[in-house]
Protein backbone atom coordinates (compact mmCIF):
# COMPACT_ATOMS: atom_id res chain seq x y z
CA UNK A 1 0.00 0.00 0.00
CA UNK A 2 0.85 3.51 -0.57
CA UNK A 3 2.91 5.21 2.78
CA UNK A 4 3.89 8.71 3.07
CA UNK A 5 7.49 8.84 1.66
CA UNK A 6 8.49 11.65 4.23
CA UNK A 7 6.70 13.43 6.83
CA UNK A 8 6.51 17.24 6.65
CA UNK A 9 6.83 18.56 9.96
CA UNK A 10 4.89 21.74 11.04
CA UNK A 11 7.09 22.62 14.74
CA UNK A 12 6.11 24.77 16.88
CA UNK A 13 8.33 28.08 17.52
CA UNK A 14 8.41 32.00 17.67
CA UNK A 15 6.25 34.15 15.44
CA UNK A 16 7.47 36.41 12.82
CA UNK A 17 7.05 39.42 15.10
CA UNK A 18 9.09 37.40 18.01
CA UNK A 19 5.98 36.39 20.40
CA UNK A 20 5.05 32.47 21.43
CA UNK A 21 2.52 30.29 19.05
CA UNK A 22 1.07 27.32 19.08
CA UNK A 23 2.36 23.91 17.84
CA UNK A 24 0.73 23.67 14.27
CA UNK A 25 -1.16 20.61 13.75
CA UNK A 26 1.44 18.46 11.26
CA UNK A 27 -0.03 18.21 7.68
CA UNK A 28 2.02 17.34 4.63
CA UNK A 29 3.35 19.96 2.07
CA UNK A 30 3.80 17.52 0.00
CA UNK A 31 2.45 13.56 -0.65
CA UNK A 32 5.09 10.65 -2.13
CA UNK A 33 4.00 7.25 -2.10
CA UNK A 34 6.50 4.79 -1.10
CA UNK A 35 5.82 2.80 -3.66
CA UNK A 36 7.31 3.59 -7.14
CA UNK A 37 7.04 2.46 -10.84
CA UNK A 38 10.05 4.03 -13.28
CA UNK A 39 11.42 5.75 -10.60
CA UNK A 40 7.62 8.21 -10.35
CA UNK A 41 5.36 8.01 -7.21
CA UNK A 42 2.42 6.31 -7.75
CA UNK A 43 0.79 9.05 -5.87
CA UNK A 44 2.14 12.58 -5.52
CA UNK A 45 0.05 15.19 -3.78
CA UNK A 46 1.23 18.65 -3.49
CA UNK A 47 -0.33 21.41 -1.24
CA UNK A 48 0.93 25.20 -0.64
CA UNK A 49 4.45 26.40 -1.16
CA UNK A 50 7.61 24.96 -1.89
CA UNK A 51 9.47 26.49 1.65
CA UNK A 52 13.13 26.59 -0.23
CA UNK A 53 11.87 28.38 -3.41
CA UNK A 54 9.04 30.31 -2.09
CA UNK A 55 6.63 29.04 -5.77
CA UNK A 56 4.18 26.78 -6.09
CA UNK A 57 5.75 23.04 -7.50
CA UNK A 58 4.23 20.82 -9.97
CA UNK A 59 3.34 17.23 -8.83
CA UNK A 60 4.11 15.14 -10.96
CA UNK A 61 3.25 11.16 -10.35
CA UNK A 62 1.37 8.39 -12.33
CA UNK A 63 -1.58 9.80 -9.52
CA UNK A 64 -0.69 13.64 -9.62
CA UNK A 65 -2.32 16.15 -7.64
CA UNK A 66 -1.86 19.60 -6.88
CA UNK A 67 -2.07 23.52 -8.87
CA UNK A 68 -0.07 22.33 -11.69
CA UNK A 69 -0.33 18.25 -12.57
CA UNK A 70 0.97 16.09 -14.53
CA UNK A 71 -0.01 12.60 -14.49
CA UNK A 72 -1.68 9.56 -16.01
CA UNK A 73 -4.27 10.65 -14.35
CA UNK A 74 -3.93 14.56 -13.00
CA UNK A 75 -6.29 16.66 -10.99
CA UNK A 76 -5.41 20.12 -11.01
CA UNK A 77 -5.91 23.72 -11.82
CA UNK A 78 -3.57 23.07 -14.63
CA UNK A 79 -3.79 19.42 -15.02
CA UNK A 80 -1.42 17.63 -17.82
CA UNK A 81 -2.15 13.46 -18.09
CA UNK A 82 -3.99 10.84 -20.21
CA UNK A 83 -6.85 11.44 -17.73
CA UNK A 84 -7.34 15.20 -17.09
CA UNK A 85 -9.37 16.85 -14.79
CA UNK A 86 -8.91 20.84 -13.37
CA UNK A 87 -9.97 24.28 -14.79
CA UNK A 88 -7.40 23.68 -17.91
CA UNK A 89 -7.65 20.13 -18.53
CA UNK A 90 -4.90 19.01 -21.19
CA UNK A 91 -5.91 15.21 -21.66
CA UNK A 92 -4.08 12.85 -24.51
CA UNK A 93 -7.22 11.04 -23.60
CA UNK A 94 -10.21 12.39 -21.53
CA UNK A 95 -10.54 16.00 -20.70
CA UNK A 96 -12.81 17.18 -18.46
CA UNK A 97 -12.73 20.94 -17.20
CA UNK A 98 -13.39 24.54 -17.36
CA UNK A 99 -11.60 24.50 -20.60
CA UNK A 100 -10.89 20.69 -21.60
CA UNK A 101 -8.80 19.16 -24.56
CA UNK A 102 -8.44 15.56 -25.31
CA UNK A 103 -9.70 12.56 -27.62
CA UNK A 104 -13.12 13.51 -25.90
CA UNK A 105 -13.73 16.35 -23.79
CA UNK A 106 -16.33 17.75 -21.57
CA UNK A 107 -16.40 21.19 -20.46
CA UNK A 108 -17.36 25.09 -20.65
CA UNK A 109 -15.23 24.92 -23.35
CA UNK A 110 -14.36 21.56 -24.84
CA UNK A 111 -12.31 20.35 -27.73
CA UNK A 112 -11.77 16.94 -28.75
CA UNK A 113 -10.52 15.07 -31.02
CA UNK A 114 -13.04 12.43 -31.30
CA UNK A 115 -16.02 14.14 -29.24
CA UNK A 116 -16.60 17.26 -27.27
CA UNK A 117 -19.36 17.75 -24.80
CA UNK A 118 -20.14 21.32 -23.28
CA UNK A 119 -21.29 24.75 -23.76
CA UNK A 120 -18.74 25.97 -26.28
CA UNK A 121 -17.87 22.65 -27.75
CA UNK A 122 -15.72 21.83 -30.64
CA UNK A 123 -15.13 17.96 -32.57
CA UNK A 124 -16.43 15.82 -35.00
CA UNK A 125 -18.80 15.05 -32.82
CA UNK A 126 -19.96 18.14 -30.64
CA UNK A 127 -23.29 18.45 -28.35
CA UNK A 128 -23.64 21.82 -26.60
CA UNK A 129 -25.06 25.22 -27.37
CA UNK A 130 -22.31 26.65 -29.38
CA UNK A 131 -20.60 23.52 -31.63
CA UNK A 132 -18.07 23.63 -34.37
CA UNK A 133 -16.15 20.86 -36.15
CA UNK A 134 -12.86 22.94 -36.34
CA UNK A 135 -9.35 21.33 -34.92
CA UNK A 136 -9.16 23.55 -32.03
CA UNK A 137 -7.59 20.85 -30.13
CA UNK A 138 -4.50 20.85 -32.35
CA UNK A 139 -4.14 24.58 -30.78
CA UNK A 140 -4.56 23.21 -27.27
CA UNK A 141 -2.16 20.07 -27.44
CA UNK A 142 0.32 22.08 -29.21
CA UNK A 143 0.87 25.18 -26.94
CA UNK A 144 0.18 23.01 -23.86
CA UNK A 145 3.07 20.48 -24.97
CA UNK A 146 5.19 23.37 -26.17
CA UNK A 147 4.89 25.11 -22.64
CA UNK A 148 5.54 21.75 -21.28
CA UNK A 149 8.57 21.27 -22.67
CA UNK A 150 9.83 25.27 -22.36
CA UNK A 151 9.60 24.48 -18.50
CA UNK A 152 11.43 21.32 -18.97
CA UNK A 153 14.19 22.53 -20.53
CA UNK A 154 14.10 25.32 -17.89
CA UNK A 155 14.98 23.07 -15.22
CA UNK A 156 17.23 20.79 -17.06
CA UNK A 157 19.34 23.66 -17.35
CA UNK A 158 19.02 24.99 -13.75
CA UNK A 159 19.28 21.43 -11.72
CA UNK A 160 22.24 20.04 -14.49
CA UNK A 161 25.06 19.59 -12.78
CA UNK A 162 22.79 17.89 -9.82
CA UNK A 163 20.96 16.05 -12.89
CA UNK A 164 24.35 14.25 -14.61
CA UNK A 165 24.76 10.90 -13.77
CA UNK A 166 27.85 10.05 -11.32
CA UNK A 167 28.73 10.77 -8.04
CA UNK A 168 32.32 11.54 -6.38
CA UNK A 169 33.97 10.41 -3.15
CA UNK A 170 35.03 13.27 -1.82
CA UNK A 171 38.36 12.05 -1.84
CA UNK A 172 38.60 11.82 -5.61
CA UNK A 173 37.24 15.53 -5.65
CA UNK A 174 39.76 18.15 -8.08
CA UNK A 175 38.80 21.57 -8.94
CA UNK A 176 36.00 22.05 -11.39
CA UNK A 177 32.44 20.54 -10.96
CA UNK A 178 31.68 17.95 -8.63
CA UNK A 179 28.96 16.27 -7.58
CA UNK A 180 28.55 14.36 -3.96
CA UNK A 181 26.33 12.92 -1.46
CA UNK A 182 27.32 13.57 2.36
CA UNK A 183 25.99 13.51 5.16
CA UNK A 184 26.33 17.21 7.46
CA UNK A 185 29.16 16.90 9.92
CA UNK A 186 28.67 20.14 11.13
CA UNK A 187 27.19 21.03 14.68
CA UNK A 188 23.69 21.93 15.30
CA UNK A 189 24.95 25.33 16.69
CA UNK A 190 22.30 27.29 15.42
CA UNK A 191 18.86 27.99 16.30
CA UNK A 192 16.22 28.38 13.55
CA UNK A 193 14.12 31.42 14.10
CA UNK A 194 10.40 30.60 13.44
CA UNK A 195 11.11 26.39 15.04
CA UNK A 196 13.51 26.95 17.90
CA UNK A 197 14.96 23.92 16.22
CA UNK A 198 18.77 23.43 16.92
CA UNK A 199 20.22 22.70 13.02
CA UNK A 200 23.70 23.39 10.90
CA UNK A 201 21.69 25.94 8.51
CA UNK A 202 18.35 27.12 8.42
CA UNK A 203 16.63 29.04 5.55
CA UNK A 204 13.29 31.16 5.73
CA UNK A 205 11.22 32.32 2.14
CA UNK A 206 8.54 34.94 3.02
CA UNK A 207 5.80 35.07 0.78
CA UNK A 208 3.10 38.43 1.03
CA UNK A 209 1.20 41.05 -0.33
CA UNK A 210 4.75 43.19 -1.52
CA UNK A 211 7.10 39.71 -2.99
CA UNK A 212 8.71 37.23 -1.65
CA UNK A 213 12.29 37.62 0.72
CA UNK A 214 14.63 35.31 1.84
CA UNK A 215 16.94 34.90 4.75
CA UNK A 216 19.21 32.18 5.74
CA UNK A 217 22.18 31.91 7.80
CA UNK A 218 25.59 32.57 6.37
CA UNK A 219 28.75 31.01 6.79
CA UNK A 220 29.20 27.35 5.96
CA UNK A 221 28.86 23.97 6.98
CA UNK A 222 30.70 20.49 6.28
CA UNK A 223 29.92 17.22 4.99
CA UNK A 224 31.70 13.94 5.11
CA UNK A 225 30.74 10.39 2.91
CA UNK A 226 33.70 8.15 4.72
CA UNK A 227 36.30 9.51 2.56
CA UNK A 228 36.97 12.64 3.31
CA UNK A 229 35.25 16.51 4.64
CA UNK A 230 34.25 19.10 1.84
CA UNK A 231 32.92 22.16 2.73
CA UNK A 232 29.75 23.92 1.60
CA UNK A 233 29.95 27.86 1.14
CA UNK A 234 26.03 28.86 1.91
CA UNK A 235 27.01 32.59 1.51
CA UNK A 236 27.68 31.90 -2.58
CA UNK A 237 25.01 31.52 -5.22
CA UNK A 238 23.03 28.82 -3.89
CA UNK A 239 19.78 26.84 -4.72
CA UNK A 240 18.41 25.02 -1.83
CA UNK A 241 16.10 21.97 -2.56
CA UNK A 242 14.31 20.90 0.46
CA UNK A 243 10.76 20.21 0.70
CA UNK A 244 10.29 17.99 3.57
CA UNK A 245 10.88 19.13 7.19
CA UNK A 246 9.69 23.11 7.39
CA UNK A 247 8.18 25.24 9.29
CA UNK A 248 4.90 27.41 8.44
CA UNK A 249 3.84 30.66 10.13
CA UNK A 250 0.91 33.39 9.27
CA UNK A 251 2.42 36.67 10.22
CA UNK A 252 0.33 39.64 11.26
CA UNK A 253 0.86 41.09 8.24
CA UNK A 254 -0.84 38.19 6.28
CA UNK A 255 2.95 37.14 4.88
CA UNK A 256 3.62 33.44 5.37
CA UNK A 257 6.61 32.66 6.49
CA UNK A 258 8.21 29.42 5.49
CA UNK A 259 11.36 27.82 7.32
CA UNK A 260 13.35 24.65 6.70
CA UNK A 261 16.64 23.74 8.10
CA UNK A 262 19.62 21.23 7.94
CA UNK A 263 20.78 19.13 11.32
CA UNK A 264 23.84 17.38 11.78
CA UNK A 265 23.27 13.52 9.88
CA UNK A 266 20.91 14.78 7.35
CA UNK A 267 21.97 13.56 3.26
CA UNK A 268 22.87 16.01 1.36
CA UNK A 269 23.27 15.74 -2.65
CA UNK A 270 25.96 18.66 -3.51
CA UNK A 271 26.69 19.74 -7.12
CA UNK A 272 28.32 22.75 -8.42
CA UNK A 273 32.01 24.44 -8.93
CA UNK A 274 34.09 23.17 -6.40
CA UNK A 275 37.81 24.30 -5.46
CA UNK A 276 40.85 22.32 -3.48
CA UNK A 277 41.82 25.45 -1.20
CA UNK A 278 43.91 25.62 2.10
CA UNK A 279 41.68 23.66 5.40
CA UNK A 280 43.53 22.97 8.55
CA UNK A 281 40.92 20.66 9.58
CA UNK A 282 40.68 18.53 6.45
CA UNK A 283 41.27 14.63 6.96
CA UNK A 284 40.36 11.62 4.88
CA UNK A 285 41.28 11.76 1.81
CA UNK A 286 42.79 15.11 1.69
CA UNK A 287 45.30 15.12 3.89
CA UNK A 288 47.99 17.49 3.44
CA UNK A 289 45.84 20.84 4.78
CA UNK A 290 43.42 21.41 1.79
CA UNK A 291 40.25 20.16 1.46
CA UNK A 292 37.34 20.41 -1.55
CA UNK A 293 35.34 24.26 -1.26
CA UNK A 294 31.77 23.99 -2.83
CA UNK A 295 30.92 27.21 -3.47
CA UNK A 296 28.19 29.43 -6.30
CA UNK A 297 28.87 32.13 -8.16
CA UNK A 298 26.48 34.10 -10.74
CA UNK A 299 25.70 31.70 -13.94
CA UNK A 300 26.53 28.59 -11.63
CA UNK A 301 25.05 28.55 -8.19
CA UNK A 302 25.81 25.69 -5.55
CA UNK A 303 22.87 22.99 -5.77
CA UNK A 304 22.19 21.25 -2.40
CA UNK A 305 19.70 18.99 -2.01
CA UNK A 306 18.07 16.39 0.63
CA UNK A 307 15.81 14.71 -2.19
CA UNK A 308 17.58 12.17 -4.47
CA UNK A 309 18.85 13.22 -7.87
CA UNK A 310 17.53 9.87 -9.11
CA UNK A 311 13.59 10.98 -8.20
CA UNK A 312 14.38 14.37 -10.02
CA UNK A 313 15.37 12.71 -13.05
CA UNK A 314 12.22 10.21 -13.57
CA UNK A 315 9.56 13.23 -12.90
CA UNK A 316 11.99 15.48 -15.35
CA UNK A 317 11.93 12.58 -17.95
CA UNK A 318 8.62 11.82 -17.39
CA UNK A 319 7.10 15.52 -17.90
CA UNK A 320 9.64 15.59 -21.07
CA UNK A 321 7.65 12.67 -22.31
CA UNK A 322 4.25 14.42 -22.00
CA UNK A 323 5.30 17.09 -23.65
CA UNK A 324 6.21 15.66 -26.96
CA UNK A 325 3.43 12.89 -26.69
CA UNK A 326 1.39 16.51 -26.86
CA UNK A 327 2.80 17.92 -29.85
CA UNK A 328 3.05 14.35 -31.73
CA UNK A 329 -0.37 13.97 -31.15
CA UNK A 330 -1.47 17.88 -31.92
CA UNK A 331 0.81 17.00 -35.81
CA UNK A 332 -1.56 13.63 -36.05
CA UNK A 333 -4.72 15.51 -35.27
CA UNK A 334 -3.70 18.14 -37.35
CA UNK A 335 -2.84 15.68 -40.44
CA UNK A 336 -6.21 14.09 -39.34
CA UNK A 337 -8.39 17.36 -39.97
CA UNK A 338 -6.60 18.01 -43.38
CA UNK A 339 -6.80 14.54 -45.02
CA UNK A 340 -10.39 14.17 -43.65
Amino acid sequence: MAAHAEPARTDGGRSADGGDHERQKATPFEYRSRLKIAGLPLVHVVRGIDPSSGHRPPAIGLVAVGQVAVGLIAIGQIAVGIISVGQAAIGLGWGIGQLAFGLLAAGQVAAGVLGAVGQVAVGPHAIGMVRDSGGWVVAGWFLAGLGLAAAVLRRRRTLGPLLARGVSRIAEVRDGRASIAAQVVSLDGLEAPLSSRSCAFWHEVTVGPGGRSYERASGEIRVGDGSGIARLDLDSDMLFIRSDDYCEVVGPDWALHLETSLARGDLLHVAGPVTLVPDAGAGGGHRGGVSPLFSGHPGAPLIVSTRDPSAIRAEVAFASMFAWALVFGAVLAAARWILY
